[in-house]
């Protein structure tokens, strides 16, 4: 195979790649080059950014009198690689590489002989602008009725587009569909399905592994099949014996399940074991107790529950006040397994206290 060229019989215009690529910030090259015969001479060299037919300016340089012009947003990244003829090399170099830089770009050369009508050939390339694209992240949709596992993983805001690839236990996937849809920005999203039958009592782990010629290696994520754990419920802003929780304050808890598990849980809440006050709302595996009151302390329950089971944690929380916080042996188990348990204690000091209790 060769290059792509044209060619008048006198003048040769040729590129040593029709497709350019680097990382965004790079600089790169496209390359052209040319060759004349004895009786002709380079008069110009021009660059253009080729979109629906409509060719853009990009560079200009005229060789009789040794003048560039960069045009427009190029003004100060794009040059000619060398402007000495005897070289005859029409490259050009474009610094600081954009995603907006991404498209079809054309090298013209022009060329005049004694006596005779100027002539004038050219040769595109694409460019692609690489972007690496978001870490993949998984979705799922279980169907306890079938046992149907749907794992959708999505690599947002590539170019080009991420190759993503399924493993279970270790062991490749081949039955995914894969489909790439451009953002409204231009960048590419890739997505890739798979669905399974799982049996009872099985507790694959699927991953998902993102490959894209910007990553310095592959990303990857995982799930596994089963039923969530509730290992502690934290409270953020954490109250300390200098730093108490007090009345007006935002409080966050969040009830904390391993991670990766599908069907992703469901989260529900209780305060004293009836509705959570009217200024908390939930979000996810969060509970924001928006300007609290003395009276919103008491227990708070939180259950998660999936297809697979469900577990339940508390924490009791109290407003106002210092704490001296004490640490207790831990441990854990499911509602549906009863086992030691485990406790945080914090001590009351000051008649107010935070404890927190996860069974």
């Amino acid at each position: 195979s060769s290059w792509p060229q044209t060619t008048t019989g006198q003048l040769t215009v040729s590129t040593g790649s029709a497709v350019v690529e680097g990382s965004i910030g790079q600089t790169v090259t496209l390359d052209c080059s040319y060759t004349l015969t004895s009786t002709y001479t380079v008069r110009a060299i021009k660059w253009y950014r080729v979109e629906d037919a409509i060719r853009d300016p990009v560079l200009i340089y005229d060789h009789t009198d040794g003048t560039a012009y960069a045009y427009g947003l190029y003004r100060n990244k794009a040059s000619l690689v060398n402007m000495n003829a005897a070289d005859q090399n029409a490259s050009l170099r474009l610094t600081n590489l954009h995603f907006s830089d991404n498209g079809t770009y054309e090298c013209v050369v022009v060329a005049r002989g004694s006596g005779v009508a100027p002539q004038e050939e050219a040769v595109t390339m694409e460019l692609v602008a690489w972007v690496a694209p978001n870490d993949p992240i998984i979705t799922d949709d279980y169907n306890p009725n079938t046992n149907n596992l749907t794992l959708t993983c999505t690599a947002y805001s590539g170019n080009p587009a991420a190759t993503l690839t399924w493993y279970r236990d270790g062991s490749r996937m081949y039955n995914d569909r894969a489909l790439v849809f451009t953002s409204w920005r231009g960048y590419l999203d890739t997505q890739s399905t798979i669905s399974v039958i799982v049996s009872p009592g099985q507790s694959p782990t699927f991953q998902c592994v993102a490959n894209h010629p910007a990553f310095t290696s592959p990303k990857g994520v995982s799930v596994t099949l089963g039923a969530p754990s509730v290992s502690a419920i934290n409270i953020s802003p954490t109250p300390t014996e200098y730093n108490p929780l007090l009345e007006r304050d935002d409080v966050i808890l969040t009830c904390m399940t391993q991670e990766g598990i599908v069907p992703e849980p469901t989260y529900t809440w209780q305060h004293d074991g009836g509705p959570v006050p009217a200024s908390a709302q939930r979000y996810g595996n969060q509970l924001k107790i928006f300007s609290a009151q003395v009276e919103d302390s008491g227990t708070y329950t939180c259950t998660a529950t999936n297809a697979m089971g469900t577990d339940t944690g508390e924490v009791l929380l109290v407003v106002g006040g210092f704490i001296d916080i004490i640490q207790g042996p831990q441990g854990g188990a499911s509602t549906s397994t009863m086992g030691p348990g485990a406790w945080v204690g914090v001590a009351l000091a000051a008649a107010v206290a935070v404890f927190v209790l996860v069974l």
